[in-house]
């Protein structure tokens, strides 16, 4: 018993000293568990895996049809394997022959497609609200219209992306004063750009996730700290990850020959709703904590 006390003793000095981020990553943490977030990123990976085709056949098929560039296609599937760590053949191959059917595709089954998409957003908007013990749960078919609102909002980022892109081609044609003869290409400024602009977009994706998907008010400031953690998260899952595959540690071919691609696919995707979840019940935890505070 004296132990116990020492140790408590010991825990609120230190929750004290940091300011309360103890409590907020014990809560996280206790949170976490008690909602089986582990269990909860195993389904998402599975229904993503179920949505991802019908996802990026619907995007590039709409985007391409409001852009009408033939470089539509070809931006969005690079842009798909940069973000991947692996799998990237596996997806550009079916990708490009499932969009050898984009005609009958668009006229029949674009709302096949559509509720195809929304499985994954669906899952993963249901388990972000778990995260807020104080959100109440939505039904079947408003969970469907989360999902259908998670689609559309991406199509409309993919845009942005596209047009960005298109912009940043274009720049190295232009003479910049400043830099006389070197190439826009071979600056600090572009080289920091590119690696930043997937994480800002990223970032931008989870804080609005985290501040809108739950149903109960979340400030801004919640929101933000969860999906901070969770960018960082995923760049460093998806850099240690690639880091992995390439280091000759990996042998899925091995054991799972041609399905290895997949499994190590299943297991980049299980990781990274992960730490997803994660952020969502730390930003959770903070609003809790932060709340408790102001009473």
């Amino acid at each position: 018993m004296n132990l116990q006390r020492k140790a408590n003793f010991v825990y609120r000095r230190v929750d004290r000293w940091s300011g309360g981020v103890l409590s907020i990553l014990v809560r996280t943490f206790e949170s976490f568990s008690q909602n089986n977030a582990g269990e909860a990123a195993a389904s998402i990976a599975y229904y993503a895996l179920f949505s991802f085709f019908p996802l990026l056949i619907f995007l590039i098929g709409f985007v391409n049809s409001i852009l009408a560039s033939e470089a539509v296609q070809q931006i969005v599937l690079d842009f798909v394997a940069e973000s991947l760590p692996t799998a990237q053949q596996l997806v550009k191959e079916n990708i490009e022959r499932a969009l050898e059917l984009q005609g009958p595709i668009q006229v029949a089954g674009t709302i096949g497609l559509l509720w195809a998409a929304t499985g994954v957003f669906t899952a993963l908007a249901h388990n972000i609200n778990r995260a807020w013990h104080t959100a109440k749960r939505r039904n079947f078919l408003l969970s469907r219209l989360i999902g259908f609102i998670m689609v559309i909002s991406l199509t409309g980022l993919l845009i942005l992306w596209v047009i960005f892109t298109t912009a940043f081609s274009v720049l190295p044609l232009f003479e910049i004063p400043l830099l006389g003869s070197i190439s826009i290409y071979e600056t600090y400024a572009w080289s920091l750009l590119s690696k930043l602009l997937p994480a800002a977009l990223l970032f931008f994706t989870l804080v609005n996730l985290f501040r809108w998907v739950p149903n109960t008010k979340v400030r801004w400031r919640e929101a933000f700290w969860g999906a901070v953690v969770a960018t960082v998260g995923m760049e460093l899952t998806t850099r240690g990850f690639s880091w992995y595959l390439t280091s000759g540690f990996a042998r899925y071919q091995v054991v799972y020959g041609s399905l290895g691609v997949v499994v190590a696919w299943m297991l980049w995707l299980y990781l990274s709703s992960v730490t997803v979840l994660f952020g969502a019940h730390l930003s959770a935890a903070i609003a809790f904590q932060t709340r408790l505070k102001e009473k």
